[in-house]
């Protein structure tokens, strides 16, 4: 991968549990809505991901989503919105993980993960 690229992975924190919760309630409707919900802000920021910062979309896929952007922008802001964004529309948090490999970010995303969750690592 070039020098001058970063990857960025966003995991939604604590969403299974969501799911699970409602589910052992027997609460499908809810469920199905808090689904969408997650699917629906992953979506919008793909899009404003590509449409904002010109990032390759690698993956969305549950409730995680990765990218690759030039490494000249402040990722660490734009990460930081698209974390409110989410907050917003689904009432969850979630961790974004940096590198300039998909290696280095995954990492980065677990300590983000460890580390108290809805953060940005890199």
């Amino acid at each position: 991968m070039s020098d001058n690229l970063l990857v960025c992975i966003g995991d939604g924190d604590s969403i299974g549990d969501v799911i699970d919760l409602y589910l052992l309630s027997e609460n499908l409707e809810e469920a199905s809505k808090f689904s969408f919900q997650v699917k629906s802000a992953l979506e919008d920021i793909a899009a404003l991901a590509k449409n904002e910062i010109n990032a390759s979309l690698i993956y969305v896929a549950g409730d995680d989503i990765c990218f690759i952007v030039s490494d000249d922008l402040n990722i660490s802001n734009v990460l930081a919105s698209y974390s409110e964004y989410f907050l917003k529309k689904t009432g969850k948090t979630i961790s974004f993980g940096v590198g300039r490999t998909s290696v280095e970010a995954l990492i980065s995303l677990r300590r983000a993960k460890v580390s108290g969750k809805g953060k940005v690592i890199f």
